[in-house]
Formats: structure tokens, sequence, C-alpha cells
């Protein structure tokens, strides 16, 4: 596939020169536009190696499609993040994909950052690119005096990674990790309408803003945190709430620990479309959250059904990889290397050790 390659500076001269000419007629009204925003972005073609043994014992590989309509992106404008929440099968080429990208109606040119230097290229949809590291897309507003950037990034499971959650019960005696922390905790505040937080165990508390009616808070929801990139933290509460008939209650923040007061708490709605929100659990119960080391989040109810999040609590899923030893979990924690743990029964029950 023959790549052309442009340098911004001569599209952005091209845009102006336009403009210029389209100024010089007496009927001409030309409208400038601030907008630079990514509208879409999706996979248009990803090739699959697989490897397969034939009868006589010869391994042999071949080249197949991958369903890419399975594989939608998000694109969050707040992080200026865009991204797949289903990770790609890990016998994907990812040296070589092509994507489509659409800027916002009133947005300019769409170029890309070579991922070996600062140097820029118009984006082209026919283009195959290499996508086996994050990589910056830039959107150019129609002036080209200004401009958003995002990255980029398609996960795809490790060979190594099991197609299913595999587990083994630990030695008597053995005891559960300590929780990973990233120095923040929450609580809800005096009357139970709001939420408070401290970065120093108490010692200075920080009451906390709402984007929401206070009525769409958990009544004994769940906090997790973690760490999400130079110096932001993301904060994430789920729990039963009265408004919600089917799905749990779902807030998220995200904290600039420099300012932590600059952002409120913002609740996540469940729209009409969404089919995967976190089932309401009985009265009084709640998830175990476990922020997990591909950035996702897992939520583990008392009965070892598990769900996961890729979209950091937007949408929920389960299946038959994500499987439980056991149907009564006392207390559950993810470390930092990828193991989960699960307390079986009581405060001195059996420990269980799993990897997915």
């Amino acid at each position: 596939m023959k790549k052309k390659l442009y340098t911004i500076t001569v599209l952005l001269a091209f845009a102006i020169a336009v403009t210029s000419c389209l100024g010089n007629s007496e009927d001409a009204e030309v409208t400038v536009y601030d907008d630079t925003a990514m509208g879409t972005f999706s996979l248009s073609a990803v090739n699959r190696y697989i490897h397969t043994t034939g009868k006589s014992g010869n391994d042999s590989v071949y080249t197949t499609k991958l369903t890419v309509a399975n594989y939608p992106f998000t694109i969050d404008q707040y992080q200026r993040k865009i991204y797949n929440t289903d990770s790609l099968p890990a016998d994907c080429d990812m040296k070589h994909i092509l994507v489509s990208a659409t800027a916002t109606s009133y947005s300019g040119i769409i170029a890309i950052k070579s991922p070996t230097s600062d140097s820029l290229a118009y984006f082209n949809s026919g283009d195959s690119l290499d996508f086996s590291t994050p990589r910056v897309f830039r959107v150019y507003n129609n002036t080209g005096a200004k401009y958003r950037d995002y990255q980029v990034q398609i996960n795809v499971k490790s060979p190594s990674q099991s197609s299913k959650m595999t587990w083994k019960q630990m030695p008597e005696g053995t005891a559960m990790p300590v929780t990973p922390t990233t120095g923040w905790s929450f609580t809800y505040n005096a009357a139970g309408d709001g939420i408070v937080a401290s970065f120093d165990n108490g010692a200075e508390v920080i009451e906390e803003t709402l984007d929401e009616d206070s009525r769409l808070l958990p009544k004994n929801g769940t906090f997790t945190s973690w760490d999400l990139y130079n110096g932001f933290t993301y904060a994430l509460l789920v729990g039963n709430c009265d408004a919600q008939d089917k799905y749990m209650s779902v807030w998220r923040k995200v904290i600039d620990n420099d300012k932590p007061t600059s952002s409120s708490w913002v609740y996540i709605p469940i729209e009409a479309n969404n089919i995967y929100g976190l089932p309401k659990l009985q009265e009084n119960s709640n998830y175990f959250l476990l922020p997990y080391i591909d950035g996702s989040v897992f939520a583990i109810d008392g009965n070892g059904n598990i769900y996961q999040s890729r979209d950091q609590g937007i949408t929920w899923k389960t299946s038959s990889a994500l499987t439980s030893p056991i149907s009564s979990v006392k207390a559950a924690v993810a470390d930092d290397e990828g193991g989960i743990w699960l307390m079986e029964g009581t405060e001195t029950g059996t420990i269980w050790y799993g990897i997915y």
C-alpha cells in the first residue's frame, strides 16, 4: 500500500489560501470556527495470523480479517484519549492497521504524529499505520490556528494472557495482600447526601461537589481510586440507589492532585442503548471494586459474580472468561502485578489467587 505523506504546513497554507480567495468576492461570506474535536474513530481493517497444525503435524499460518465492527472505540473528550474497551485478539497485526477518523463538522484537518519524532503528516484513511505503541492524532480548526491532541491506544491481549481466569487455592495461613492505594480516601458526609475526600488520612477534609442531584448518590457505595497519568487520579463510586431500578448508580471523578477541588464528581447515566450496566444487588450488598493493571476495573459481588469495565465505569461486561472459584466472597483485592485475591466465606476463610 503506497503511502503519501503531506506536511501540515503545506496543507494549512492551502486552507488559508482558499479562504483568502473566497474573501476576494464581495458576495462570499467566510465563517471561521475554533472547533478542534475528533468526531468519530473506528477500525477499518486488521489482519489476523492464525496458527494451525495440519494432519501431518506441520505448523502453518494463514491470514484472516478481524471483524472490526465488534471492537468499537470510545472518544474521551475530557482526557483527550481514544481507545477500544474490548481488547483485540493477540494474533492481530498491530503494525499494519487501517482506521477511519473524522473531525466534528466545523473542524479542519486531522494529522498524525510520527511514532519516532514530533513530525506530523496528514491523516489518510488509506494508509496502514503502526499501532504497536500509542499514537497521537491532532485535530486542527479550519484556520490552523488551534489544535487538540488525542492519544490513540488500540488495546490488544498479550500472547501470554489466558482466555479464562485461572485460580489456585493458597496454603493455609496465607494472608490477603494490602490493597494498593493512591493516598486518597473517600466517604460520605455526615448528612449522607455528599462526598468528602482526604489525602492525609483525614487530617484535612475536602468537601466535594457533585454535577447532579445528590438523590442519585448510592446509599452505601464502594469507593476506589487509581493513578491515571502525570499527577492525575481517577476515582470511582458504585452502589445501590433508589433512583435506579435495574443497575447500580456509578459516579466518577478525575482529580488533578495539584488542584483537587477543581473538578466535580460526575454521575454516569445509563443510556437507553447501553445494555451493559452493572447489575443492581440486594439491599445492603455491594461490589468489591478492583482496579487492574491493564487500566480496567473489576467488580466482584459476594456471590462471586465478576464484571469488568474497560471504559472506567461506563459499561460493565461479564463472560465465560470471568470465572470465580467460589460463591461466597468475603474480601477481594487486585495487586499491582496482575494478581486477583479472594477470601472465601469468613475473616479466616480460604484464600484464592487468580490471574487473568
